[in-house]
């Protein structure tokens, strides 16, 4: 005689099998639990053992982590406990009825699936049901197949719910992060209001200053030819020729960032009136040995003047203040072209970039230097490279960083000889 084995694949309950026919299919049956690595938890809540015993089989077959429960009370214990996103649940049962207990979860959860199995029809209790927004309703004698079907219906449901959800918390992460970036532009506009009404009084200042200086250099050159033995007078010529380049170079580059207008640039002058811009500062002046090595037949480039002013500055000061602190303390500045494109070198021999940030460095809020004051009196915002790179692209250029520990930064910008005009 053979044991009674109720099979929970396809198979109705209560069929008996061969005793060697069910060693087979439980053997197959266990190597399919082990194969399976996330089971989805279900409740069954039923006061019937032979439909608990059978779902339990059938599902667990299925690869649910099935848990049971004779009647409400118990059924929402184990809910609370379990969590499942499954439910399973029988209407007519002693003490809590069903709808008690499915108003209790969605109560607790309301995005969990709830199965009603039922052995009689009411109508009533079947619009209440749907009003607690219930998933579906299965009749009993159970139809496995339908049930096996509702249930797949159920797990793609909540996939999709899980990967909406997922994809709707990433988007908030998003927004978050573009309002901190908000912030964060609204923050620096008003440093940017703040610097550029600065600029307007230092200008008229600086222009002030110009009748007074040439009259200093006009007496100095008075005094050599009248007194040609004093050295002194020379020196008094020649720093007063200097204050008067500075002042040039300052109101060049006031007037360059209110122009927008494209004009030919002759980019190595640029670079040279920021770099005389940077004499400002004592650190570079006296501490920074600067080598300038400009190709002298550099092709005019069609730009915004502002656009260079921006681009030369940021890099050189980043150069400049990644060469506090070091033994060694150069700036090289190189122009070349070639047939196609027109090449500016910022080389540094400060500490060097580690590889995996040669990228990141160029995102935006991104800074090396936070910790520091850099050699204007501030900290790093992180916002310098990133504009740099959007600048080159608007000429349809690229910007590229060579960069080893202990061997320094280059930051090489590659223009097009026919370059590709701002929008």
């Amino acid at each position: 005689m053979g044991r009674e084995f109720r099979c929970c694949q396809r198979w109705p309950f209560g069929v008996n099998y061969k005793e060697e026919d069910c060693t087979v299919i439980e053997t197959l049956l266990e190597q399919q639990r082990a194969d399976r690595v996330a089971a989805i938890p279900i409740l069954i809540i039923d006061d019937e053992p032979s439909i608990l015993e059978g779902l339990q089989e059938f599902l667990e077959d299925e690869g649910y982590d099935v848990h049971l429960a004779r009647n409400g009370s118990e059924g929402l214990k184990i809910f609370d406990e379990v969590r499942p996103d499954l439910v399973l649940t029988d209407l007519r049962m002693p003490g809590i009825s069903g709808m008690e207990v499915i108003q209790q979860i969605k109560a607790a959860n309301p995005q969990a699936v709830v199965i009603v199995i039922t052995g009689y029809g009411s109508l009533d209790a079947a619009l209440a049901a749907i009003r607690l927004s219930v998933f579906d309703f299965i009749s009993k004698p159970i139809d496995l197949d339908h049930l096996k079907e509702t249930l797949e219906n159920a797990c793609h449901g909540l996939s999709a719910r899980h990967n909406f959800q997922q994809e709707l918390e990433a988007q908030r992460e998003q927004l978050a992060l573009a309002r901190l970036c908000l912030n964060g532009y609204q923050d620096k506009m008003a440093e940017v209001e703040s610097l550029a009404l600065a600029g307007q009084h230092l200008a008229g200042i600086l222009h002030n200053l110009i009748s007074p200086l040439s009259y200093i250099m006009g007496q100095a050159q008075m005094l050599r030819m009248l007194y040609p033995g004093v050295d002194r007078l020379e020196k008094i010529e020649n720093q007063a020729v200097r204050m008067e380049k500075i002042i040039s170079t300052i109101l060049a580059k006031l007037k360059h960032s209110q122009s927008r207008g494209t004009e030919l640039l002759q980019l190595n002058e640029i670079l040279k009136e920021e770099v005389l811009f940077l004499e400002a500062y004592p650190f570079f002046k006296h501490e920074v040995s600067t080598c300038l090595d400009l190709a002298p037949d550099l092709p005019e480039f069609e730009g915004i003047a502002a656009d260079f002013s921006q681009l030369f500055g940021n890099l050189l000061r980043n150069a400049v203040e990644a060469l506090q602190g070091q033994p060694l303390r150069q700036l090289s500045i190189t122009s070349r072209h070639k047939e196609y494109e027109i090449c500016i070198s910022v080389h540094d021999s400060g500490t060097g970039i580690l590889e995996h940030l040669h990228e990141r460095i160029f995102q935006p809020f991104y800074s090396t230097k936070t910790s520091k004051e850099g050699i204007t009196g501030r900290s790093g915002t992180g916002l310098g490279l990133y504009s740099c790179r959007q600048l080159v692209l608007q000429y349809g250029g690229y910007i590229e960083v060579m960069s080893q520990l202990g061997q320094g930064t280059s930051f090489i910008v590659h223009f097009p000889r026919t370059c590709k005009k701002p929008s």
